[in-house]
């Protein structure tokens, strides 16, 4: 089913009676809910009415963290040591959020070019881990059945020119972190797989994901 914006009728007009705009009114649940250090570019609803928002230092300069906010209490969790993520993806497969944060922020003591990672999240909104990416690798999606994990690498910025792959691996002209995932310059997409131990459980947790997806289409 084709999901609408709740502010606009079918012939694409605001619909004033649907719409709240102004500040967040716990006592309606209404209203614009301020973000706590995030200037957010996606968002994933996870577990327990969770949503994960892929925040970025691009929009909120200064900003170092991830932010989960529930969608009935408004409480919050600021993950550190991530940003910089542009699409979001929780995978109720293996109960984990994924990013694709090109614009992370660089540790100091790191040999590669950028900060570019696929951050994992556990569904208690801690942080397990960063893999580098390639510089330009934003977008992230995960097959919940099979548990694999899906980014797109570019190819090198020798390669292809402005928007390429700068994220070299140990200074200007060494590999790129992108030239080595794929194997070759060309850019591909990598896959990632995270073993869990039940599959029975796996699939009727995607099965169940996928009925309350249809019922709020």
């Amino acid at each position: 089913m084709r999901r609408r914006n709740a502010c606009y009728r079918s012939d694409h007009a605001v619909d004033a009676d649907r719409c709240v705009i102004g500040a967040f009114d716990s006592s309606t649940n209404t209203g614009v809910v301020p973000l706590n250090q995030c200037g957010p570019n996606g968002a994933t609803v996870g577990a327990h009415e969770n949503l994960l928002l892929g925040c970025t230092p691009s929009n909120l300069p200064g900003s170092t963290t991830t932010l989960v906010i529930n969608a009935e209490t408004k409480n919050y969790a600021n993950i550190g040591g991530i940003t910089g993520s542009d699409e979001v993806w929780f995978n109720p497969g293996d109960n984990r959020y994924y990013t694709g944060s090109s614009a992370a922020i660089k540790p100091a003591d790191s040999p590669l070019g950028t900060g570019a990672v696929l951050g994992v999240i556990d569904g208690t909104s801690v942080l397990i881990e960063t893999i580098p990416q390639s510089s330009g690798s934003h977008s992230v999606a995960a097959d919940c059945k099979r548990n694999t994990i899906f980014v797109p690498q570019v190819a090198p910025v020798a390669v292809v020119g402005t928007g390429g792959d700068t994220n070299t691996t140990a200074g200007p002209g060494s590999p790129t972190v992108g030239s080595l995932i794929c194997g070759s310059t060309n850019g591909c997409v990598a896959v990632y797989i995270h073993e869990t131990d039940d599959k029975d459980d796996q699939d009727n947790v995607c099965q169940a994901n996928e009925h309350q997806k249809d019922h709020h289409n």
